[in-house]
């Protein structure tokens, strides 16, 4: 669930565009974007907030819209259009997060960490599942993991390699071999775990106990 807020789109100068969270991104991607934009323009404005530099200049904070704001950068534009909405840092944030969730074009990590970041600002588990479009069981099982500090894990669910249940059964086996095992093969005998998902899960497992 994004936040809506009313705004009006202008002409906003490039380089009093200041980044939120700044994001590497696919260069195959970028250069997609890059090449519709040369050949056919913005299609959709980014979304920024204004706010008053250091030296009281009227200056912008990027709320969506990275890989259009450098494609304009990239093509020589010295403006691009934006719709200019009044939100706080916080309303910012959730907003750049929730596009991204919504496109799964950032990395995993990524992902992971702005769910974490709401979190740490006091939302529980309801509150971050409405923000962002997520489920709340999803929710409450990355903040599982990220507690116990899983990154791997983490990485291997959000990716699609492993079931969030099935990282979950792993991680409360704790550092049991045997345990883990038998929670590896419950997963495959209800049908959670099988085929390529089954093998990444194991080499997972090997990296966890080889590397921490």
């Amino acid at each position: 669930m994004s936040i809506q807020l009313p705004g009006k789109i202008q002409m906003v100068p490039v380089e009093l565009v200041d980044v939120l969270n700044p994001r590497e991104r696919n260069s195959r991607i970028f250069e997609e974007i890059v090449g519709n934009i040369k050949a056919i323009g913005l299609k959709k404005p980014i979304t920024v907030t204004p706010r008053t530099g250091p030296d009281g200049q009227e200056r912008y904070l990027l709320v969506c819209g990275e890989g259009r704001l450098k494609a304009f950068k990239s093509l020589g534009e010295a403006t691009i259009p934006a719709l200019v909405i009044e939100v706080s840092d916080e309303e910012a944030f959730i907003m750049s997060l929730t596009e991204n969730i919504a496109r799964r074009q950032s990395r995993p990590l990524e992902l992971l960490a702005g769910i974490e970041a709401l979190r740490d600002k006091g939302y529980d588990k309801k509150a971050i599942a409405a923000k962002t479009g997520l489920t709340v069981e999803y929710v409450q099982g990355i903040l599982t993991l990220l507690r116990h500090g899983e990154e791997r894990l983490l990485v291997a669910v959000e990716k699609g390699r492993i079931p969030l249940n099935s990282a979950l059964a792993i991680v409360g086996a704790g550092d049991d071999d045997k345990a883990v095992q038998t929670a590896l093969q419950d997963a495959y005998e209800s049908g959670k775990l099988r085929g390529k998902k089954l093998l990444a899960a194991r080499r997972v497992i090997e990296r966890r106990q080889t590397l921490g």
